[in-house]
């Protein structure tokens, strides 16, 4: 009987040991969640917020970069000109009033902004060969080249020197007729731009050298 009732002391005690354990995991795991959420939910919170400045930074840059090329697009075939001045690879047409620099390549960027340049022709000797807008963009300075006579001079400087052109041929091409930009073995420049209304077409004006000389400026 002693030990009986000693073996349900013990029993009993073990029992209530049990549920104090069980009692405080419980209490653990509870506050472990807690923990867990709140961790969660500041790390949810840390990540939304880079996000955020991160976007609103990109933004921020989107739009200097917009303004900038706001600015150039508000810019005038006049200031354009005058922001070049010192540019000495240029086209000048007297009858035309036309000083204008000259930039390599035909791509759209540069015909924005300059006269440019074919790059598989020569840029001294041989068929210089340029191109230009004469209208609908912020530069049109091909505009007038269609009014060109025989014997009007072109001028041409580089690094190298000044030629002096005069026009022997004013007239209108097939869009796809790439002749007029072979080299050539006398001292030639051509003009090329386009045809009003005519998107099969281009105006090809050219010149042949008449003087050259190493003092340009």
């Amino acid at each position: 009987m002693q030990f009986f009732i000693s073996d349900l002391y013990i029993l009993i005690h073990r029992k209530a040991g049990m549920r104090h354990a069980m009692s405080y995991t419980k209490k653990n795991l509870d506050t472990l969640s807690l923990l867990l959420t709140i961790s969660i939910l500041m790390t949810s919170f840390f990540v939304y917020s880079s996000i955020s400045l991160a976007a609103i930074s990109n933004n921020l840059n989107s739009n200097k970069v917009y303004s900038k090329q706001i600015s150039i697009e508000n810019q005038t075939q006049r200031q354009i000109v005058q922001a070049n001045l010192t540019n000495q690879w240029r086209v000048q047409i007297p009858k035309l009033n036309l000083d204008v620099h000259i930039e390599e390549g035909t791509t759209q960027d540069i015909l924005l902004k300059a006269v440019g340049h074919f790059e598989n022709t020569s840029q001294w000797n041989g068929n210089v060969c340029l191109a230009g807008h004469n209208r609908g963009y912020q530069c049109n300075f091909f505009q007038k080249i269609k009014t060109l006579k025989l014997g009007d001079e072109i001028i041409y400087c580089t690094k190298q020197g000044k030629k002096i052109y005069q026009v022997q041929t004013n007239k209108v091409i097939l869009e796809t007729d790439w002749s007029y930009l072979e080299n050539t073995k006398d001292d030639r420049i051509t003009l090329i731009t386009c045809e009003e209304n005519r998107g099969e077409y281009r105006r090809c004006i050219q010149g042949v050298q008449v003087s050259e000389t190493k003092d340009i400026f």
